[in-house]
């Protein structure tokens, strides 16, 4: 018997995992996952993007060799994201203030944060807001940080609580990290707007914190000019800031894990300084960073051909969550005869919240196969477009009880 992992204890499994483990098992044809958060067309397939397609021929046809690329990955891709969150006309990139690395998806671009973090500031803790991604709250743990909860999102309006947000983030101590999610927040689709965005920019300078802007759904809420807009109007007010740029959604490279840690600082001897504390993280946890993902990016958005294919592709992936944001909107506002739910029409990418919470979720999933996250967070791009009515009927007793105890 081992010494050491005889009474060593299990970890509770993901809850996302497990729903999405159930419902491959159910063998109800009628079932809807609205869990785990990919995209999905009409036929609930998660496709490989014609432009990915086209990027790989070529990346079969033109690969010389299978060497590794170094601490930082493909330069040529680090370079794109660059430009895709600065901007090309950026003052911070023509003044080599900027550094960029490769990462395993965006949760290794969130590690490598977090890591980092932890070297600048020893005692800082990391503010997150609530509710969020729970993968944050993982990643900060293993990164040995210390959470901090903000409120975010107000129930009432569907829309961002700012000012006790705000109050708040006054809390925070100088060097505490806080994380702010970029465009289509997860999990409630409520996003700041550009002013929010340059007020959070100028207090974060002020209050000497450290912060990371996740960016996981660039493209998928207004559109990839209008969606950045606030990351650069808060990185224009906050001279130093991490960012986690992920390629999973909007190029549905998912399984690629392609990722990029990018890193604005004062100066640049500021950044290349922090650049070697970069690569000496990613060299202790993964050493090299995966290849084909960050190259089928860099073959995309180095050819203006699969570019405006790639931005074809994107918007009829965000169109088409709009339009099923519409869909639902109407089908639930119907069902319950309010317009308590136009809110949805008004947020923004794949996920929104419904007031729906453990044991509801779980009759639901027992009655009608429709599977639910405990937290109430549904993906938009999860909703049969041509079973909305049906799907909002099913729903409506447990949200009007919902609905009837906010009321009280």
């Amino acid at each position: 018997m081992s010494p050491f992992l005889s009474s060593f204890p299990a970890r509770p499994p993901d809850p996302l995992l497990g729903i999405s483990e159930a419902f491959k098992a159910d063998p109800r044809p009628e079932k809807i996952d609205l869990g785990v958060g990919i995209y999905k067309d009409i036929e609930g397939n998660t496709p490989v993007l014609g432009a990915v397609k086209a990027a790989e021929a070529l990346i079969l046809e033109r690969q010389a060799t299978k060497a590794y690329e170094g601490s930082r990955g493909n330069a040529g891709f680090c370079a794109a994201i660059e430009h895709q969150v600065f901007g090309a006309q950026s003052e911070a990139l023509s003044e080599g203030r900027v550094i960029s690395f490769a990462a395993p998806g965006g949760c290794g671009a969130i590690f490598l944060a977090m890591s980092l973090a932890a070297r600048v500031s020893q005692e800082g803790r990391v503010w997150i807001s609530t509710p969020s991604w729970p993968n944050h709250i993982n990643v900060a743990a293993a990164a040995g940080r210390e959470a901090m909860g903000y409120p975010y999102y107000d129930p009432q309006t569907g829309g961002v609580a700012f000012q006790t947000m705000m109050d708040a983030l006054r809390q925070a101590r100088s060097g505490d990290i806080v994380i702010l999610q970029g465009p289509c927040h997860n999990p409630t689709g409520a996003d700041l707007s550009v002013e929010q965005w340059s007020y959070l920019g100028d207090f974060c300078a002020r209050q000497m914190l450290f912060p990371l802007l996740d960016v996981a759904y660039h493209g998928f809420g207004a559109g990839l000019n209008e969606d950045i807009e606030g990351v650069r109007a808060f990185l224009a007010g906050c001279p130093e800031a991490m960012v986690a740029y992920s390629c999973s959604k909007n190029f549905g490279l998912y399984r690629e894990r392609t990722g990029c840690f990018l890193l604005q600082a004062g100066s640049a001897a500021a950044a290349q300084s922090a650049a070697s504390h970069v690569a000496e993280i990613a060299r202790a946890v993964y050493s090299m960073p995966p290849a084909h993902g960050a190259a089928i990016v860099e073959t995309i958005l180095g050819d203006a051909a699969l570019t405006d294919q790639w931005k074809t592709e994107l918007e009829s992936m965000r169109l088409r969550m709009q339009g099923l944001r519409t869909g639902f909107a109407a089908a639930l506002n119907a069902a319950l005869g309010t317009q308590a739910f136009s809110t949805l029409v008004e947020q923004s990418g794949m996920f929104s919240m419904l007031p729906l919470q453990g044991p509801v979720t779980e009759m639901l999933r027992l009655q009608f196969a429709i599977y639910i996250p405990g937290s109430g967070r549904i993906n938009i791009a999860g909703l049969p477009e041509a079973a909305l009515e049906r799907l909002a009927g099913q729903m409506a007793p447990f949200l009007q009880s919902a609905l009837d105890q906010k009321a009280r």
